[in-house]
């Protein structure tokens, strides 16, 4: 059951990318919903599960909107484990963890992809980048991530529980 709603969470996020999510844009600056999904999986679950689908998602991104194909999914791969790390630590109701790493991904995602796109190509003007493109992404992303957050918790809770009926049922 587990790996059909989180398929379709993923497919929901291929269908919703290119077409409404293009639609919020503000300032030319578009949420990070990837990051959004893969650090509450990597909460909820923990850093397996996060790793799988941050790799999941980082790869469905090179192959539909990307130019090399694995270098989102080991980005996404990456964030899933960091922040899959202090799942059991903390409580799940707790939306302050969550809003802080997503902030820290986002930033390092987008820190990440000046280094291996911009900086490689010769574009240096890392002070235009952080001000015009990675810190709005940062502040967009951080705004929505406790919406996100929040269903993604909810969709889980549901899943755990139905999950716990069936093992009760087979015991």
């Amino acid at each position: 059951m587990r790996i059909i709603v989180v398929s379709g969470i993923l497919l929901l996020y291929l269908i919703l990318q290119p077409t409404y999510i293009q639609h919020i844009r503000m300032m030319g600056i578009i949420p990070n919903f990837a990051v959004m999904i893969i650090v509450s999986f990597g909460l909820l679950r923990g850093s397996v599960e996060g790793a799988i689908i941050g790799f999941a998602l980082g790869l469905l991104q090179d192959i539909f909107f990307g130019r090399a194909i694995g270098f989102y999914a080991l980005i996404g791969m990456f964030i899933g484990y960091v922040c899959g790390i202090p799942n059991k630590k903390y409580y799940r109701e707790n939306y302050i963890l969550p809003f802080f790493l997503v902030i820290l991904s986002t930033l390092a995602q987008g820190i990440i992809t000046y280094i291996f796109t911009f900086l490689i190509r010769g574009r240096t003007s890392f002070l235009f980048f952080i001000q015009h493109i990675i810190f709005p992404e940062v502040v967009y992303t951080a705004a929505l991530s406790l919406i996100v957050y929040r269903l993604i918790y909810s969709v889980n809770e549901r899943v755990e529980a139905r999950e716990k009926v069936r093992r009760k049922h087979f015991s």
